[in-house]
């Protein structure tokens, strides 16, 4: 595996990352809506493309504990944080419920109600490798038709949860886990067929490819509106946001392949962004909402009446960026502490880590594929 075909993914990843951001820096509208419906899908699909599952198919128990140490203990140990910074907070700052309500919310595995956190997807994330990794020990080798119906009906179950439970949000997120199972499944089929090489034919198919592919994504995430599988928001139908989900990393990983054709430095930026792409994610939420609370309020009257957030956004987002960035590489890389906090376990220097935002790593053989490569 070269860096040249590993690039693309780098690439992709770090996009989505600061998309992510990118939305929580902004409220919810249009525009926010149209990027959510491929920016969470994108992570889930390049776990299963990326995924070297032969080598773990064997040795499964292990690898499942080392995903539940990387992802299942930021997650409870954060939670605790959160908990315990609001607490001290209250009623200063009022989420419109008062701490020991978070309590229930944690044992309940979702939420709270109109609160529900970031971390949402590092339990998501776990819960569906669980899935996937044991579908996959016992159909890796059937035909692909069984690992199609249940990447086609697992999104319909996940949605089934809610309504026929009549609940909010579904305990431990069990729909979300369903969703990621769906997409991770695709993403381990466009392993089996093209291994991790750019989806890439040639100049003139790629021109309409991307054409297409924008005008699909276009429709589908405009009619399907705003989708937060975290919140069990789903959009107006699941199977458009799987759709978006598929097309749009098609699209943003194909114009990464190219832009790292032309500027080769990217991959170097990108490797750097996503080796602390855990600690930045799990970090960059506490950036924004301390703008918020702290400029809440600033606008700029009469000239920006459409969008009277814009300042705050402007002020936000390139922030939340660089601040996260550097907490995670001046601060939480140099105190084993800290990398427990947000890892569950410290990092080995110079050698990456399979954390939730990996960065690809390179088969030990040289061949074509990857080891584990990325696993969000």
């Amino acid at each position: 595996m070269t860096e040249k075909r590993e690039s693309w993914i780098a690439l992709t990843k770090a996009i989505a990352l600061i998309l992510v951001i990118f939305i929580h820096c902004l409220p919810r509208d249009a525009f926010n809506g149209f990027l959510t419906g491929f920016v969470m899908p994108s992570f889930f699909i390049l776990y299963g493309v990326t995924h070297n599952s032969g080598k773990y198919r064997d040795n499964l128990k292990q690898y499942l504990l080392n995903r539940g140490r990387s992802l299942m203990i930021p997650y409870f140990i954060l939670n605790l944080i959160i908990f315990a910074m609001y607490a001290v907070a209250y009623p200063t700052i009022d989420y419109g419920f008062p701490p020991l309500d978070y309590v229930y919310w944690f044992i309940y595995g979702n939420g709270p109600l109109g609160r529900v956190t970031h971390l949402w997807f590092l339990r998501t994330m776990f819960f569906a490798i669980v899935l996937f990794s044991v579908i996959d020990r016992y159909l890796h080798n059937k035909s692909v038709i069984f690992r199609f119906i249940i990447a086609a009906v697992s999104p319909g179950i996940g949605v089934l949860l809610k309504f026929s439970t009549g609940v909010e949000l579904v305990p431990w997120g069990m729909d979300a886990v369903l969703i990621a199972l769906s997409f991770m499944l695709i993403g381990s089929e466009i392993r089996k067929h093209h291994h991790v090489a750019p989806w890439s034919k040639n100049k003139r198919a790629d021109l309409v490819g991307l054409i297409l592919a924008f005008a699909i994504y276009t429709y589908l995430s405009t009619i399907n509106e705003f989708v937060n599988i975290g919140k069990s928001v789903y959009g107006n139908f699941i199977y458009s946001y799987i759709i978006t989900g598929v097309v749009g990393t098609y699209l943003v990983g194909l114009l990464s392949y190219y832009a790292c054709k032309r500027f080769v430095s990217l991959q170097r930026y990108a490797d750097a962004y996503n080796q602390v792409g855990q600690e930045v994610y799990e970090t960059h939420p506490l950036i924004i909402e301390t703008n918020v609370q702290l400029f809440g309020d600033l606008a700029l009257a009469g000239t920006l009446y459409q969008w009277p957030r814009a300042p705050l956004f402007i002020f936000n987002f390139p922030l939340a960026i660089i601040i996260s960035y550097l907490l995670a590489t001046k601060v939480i890389s140099r105190s084993s502490v800290l990398q427990f906090i947000f890892l569950g376990f410290r990092k080995p220097k110079d050698e990456p880590i399979k954390q939730a935002f990996p960065v690809p790593e390179p088969n030990e053989n040289n061949d074509d594929e990857v080891i584990e490569g990325m696993d969000a």
